[in-house]
């Protein structure tokens, strides 16, 4: 009961913060959005996209693995935390590196100086380390002071931009810095509030036990991310950054409420991981988060699909109408990221690490054929309806063609099922 209190109390946290955020993160959009031309929104965008692309390499695929680490290893926390953090800095090294050789060989939507300048930022992701720390511990009020100290301040910065009428370098600059800060804020917290004195030490064996477990979740972070940002690195690319700033609205507003199912299964993970001790509490534990999660995204999904037109119209203007559409397609792949969620930490929990990488690579790959054929014919819309197939096929489909992850297909059959089951039962 204490541990459930806990995760409430936890969530709550991080619930309070996405409100602020999302309220916050919306209005700072729109007026940019506003200010800029889509087509310098668009860049914009690009570059976010790029820095996210970059990320799997600093976080190694270690991050629901360091909080397992905390929370049932009976290693010292300053071996874990000071093995974890190495080989992520290496990670970021090795993202810098593949970055500079990929932007000096090729002719993309942004200058070379920026990109490099990104991938430099964006490697400060490593830091990050220590959110998983907190989350071990279930506090995450110390994260969530972290990123909203850094939004207010960046918001801040951005509009008083607007107000003097920056140019787009400005707004460039700022996104660059927002990893940077945010690493750097969580690693101060950590040395404020941890509980014990703890030294860092570096452990060559742990560290090549952790990489033998995380091999398979590098390429499915890698895989995941490909297949969530590369519509907006391909749009940019084939349709140019006008396209791209229209489509960039949308997705905005659709993937903001991605957070709400991360907030909800990181804060159980750790009471379901104790609960596997009692297989039925286990899977009563994953059916009730699984029924929680999907009736969630599907409410979000039907709100934002009635709305999405006066929606788009009012907050951005009628330069951005077309990003309505996007948004009635785009917003119910949310449905099937809202189940990846929790399928992401019971792949974890259960040991098949491959099918973590299995289910994401199916889902980049078919993701990037769809915008590859998809966008010259159908432009924007084409990218948005490969995001909601891909996310369907990786989230769900693919787990029915093999016994190991059958029973997770059923957890969430149920849950899809429940209505018609209900009024089955009720006739």
């Amino acid at each position: 009961m204490t541990s459930t209190r806990k995760a409430l109390g936890n969530i709550t946290w991080l619930f309070s913060e996405k409100i602020v955020t999302m309220g916050l993160s919306l209005l700072v959009s729109i007026i940019l959005a506003r200010y800029l031309s889509p087509s310098e929104f668009g860049k914009l965008n690009y570059l976010i996209s790029f820095i996210a692309i970059l990320a799997p390499f600093s976080a190694l695929g270690l991050n629901a693995l360091i909080v397992r680490e905390l929370v049932n290893s009976k290693k010292d926390n300053g071996v874990i935390l000071g093995t974890a953090l190495l080989l992520r800095i290496s990670g970021g090294i090795i993202a810098i590196t593949l970055a500079t050789v990929v932007i000096w060989s090729a002719d993309l939507l942004i200058t070379s100086n920026w990109l490099i300048l990104a991938a430099i930022g964006g490697s400060f992701s490593s830091l990050l380390l220590f959110d998983f720390y907190f989350q071990s511990r279930v506090q995450s009020q110390y994260v969530v002071t972290t990123r909203l100290i850094v939004l207010v301040l960046s918001s801040l910065l951005k509009l008083t931009s607007v107000y003097f009428e920056l140019s787009l370098a400005y707004f460039l600059t700022l996104v660059i810095l927002e990893p940077i800060s945010i690493g750097v804020l969580l690693f101060l917290f950590f040395n404020i509030k941890k509980e014990n004195e703890i030294v860092f030490k570096f452990d060559f064996k742990y560290a090549k036990e952790l990489l033998t477990q995380s091999k398979w979740l590098i390429l499915s972070g890698f895989m995941a991310i490909v297949y969530l940002k590369v519509d907006q690195l391909m749009i940019g690319e084939m349709l140019g950054s006008e396209d791209l700033g229209v489509y960039s609205v949308a997705v905005r507003i659709s993937e903001v409420w991605y957070f709400f199912p991360v907030a909800i299964v990181t804060s159980f993970y750790p009471k379901l991981l104790k609960s596997k001790i009692t297989p039925s509490l286990y899977k009563h534990n994953l059916q009730r988060l699984c029924d929680i999660l999907f009736w969630l995204g599907v409410s979000v999904a039907l709100i934002m699909t009635l709305f999405s037109s006066p929606l788009i119209n009012t907050l951005y203007g009628k330069g951005y109408s077309l990003a309505s559409q996007i948004l009635s397609i785009h917003i119910w792949a949310g449905v099937f990221m809202f189940l990846r969620a929790l399928l992401s930490k019971w792949l974890i929990a259960e040991g098949l690490l491959k099918f973590s990488l299995l289910t994401h690579g199916i889902a980049a790959i078919v993701n990037v054929y769809l915008n590859y054929i998809w966008i010259p014919e159908y432009g924007i819309n084409g990218a948005a309806w490969a995001t909601l197939i891909s996310c369907a096929l990786s989230s769900y489909l693919v787990l029915w063609f093999n016994r190991k992850t059958i029973p997770m297909a059923l957890i969430m059959t149920n849950t899809i099922t429940f209505p018609y089951r209900v009024l089955k039962n009720k006739l």
